[in-house]
């Protein structure tokens, strides 16, 4: 089997937060849910805040995922009336989870990159994988009142693959001023899903 089709034919199945660790065959006295609380409760923490937006945009779009699918060419794929449309996300905030003389600078990645090939193998050309890319921007500014479960505290941009290649070419970041620029209009957590499917209507 090529690990493309790997990749998409061995999803992970969701675990049950009561789920035992064990030792000699026993259950021990912490579960799964213990873990998580350990491994992920800090959600300003680049990575987890990143991982936290991808799961904003999965129950905001509805989008049939039991459980990420981490190192995949994009991050989600969603069935449309218009097909399949593959969703690209990406998160910045301002607040971080260390101490700061300054706000951070908002850029987002959005570097061309290798597509994986039905063989294995990666392509010798660079290309956005995407077809939409939606910024998540955790746009709160006192480290005190941030909380990434408020969805007040948050606002994405959407644009479609073919803007940005065609305005940025194979630029590797964007800035939120040059994003602005673009004519991407900073919207709700609830008006998510009708962006979304406006953009979809259009690629």
């Amino acid at each position: 089997m090529d690990k493309a089709s790997y990749q998409t034919e061995h999803i992970i199945p969701s675990l049950e937060e009561d789920k035992p660790f064990l030792a000699n065959s026993k259950s021990l006295a912490f579960k799964l849910v213990d873990f998580w609380k350990w491994n992920q409760s800090n959600l300003i923490e680049n990575r987890t805040r990143g991982i936290l937006a991808e799961f904003i945009v999965k129950m905001a779009l509805d989008i049939n995922s039991a459980t990420r699918l981490e190192w995949d060419a994009y991050d989600f794929e969603t069935q449309t009336e218009k097909g399949k449309v593959k969703i690209e996300v990406k998160s910045a905030a301002y607040i971080q989870a260390w101490a700061q003389k300054k706000l951070s600078s908002i850029r987002f990645g959005i570097a061309p990159t290798k597509g994986l090939l039905q063989d294995g193998n990666y392509s010798e050309t660079y290309k956005r994988q995407a077809d939409i890319y939606i910024f998540c921007l955790l746009d709160h500014k006192d480290q005190a009142t941030i909380n990434p479960l408020d969805m007040d505290q948050w606002c994405f941009y959407l644009a479609p693959t073919s803007l940005l290649d065609k305005e940025l070419g194979h630029q590797k970041s964007l800035g939120l001023t040059r994003l602005k620029k673009l004519g991407l209009k900073a919207i709700k957590y609830s008006d998510l899903k009708t962006r979304f499917e406006a953009i979809v209507e259009g690629v």
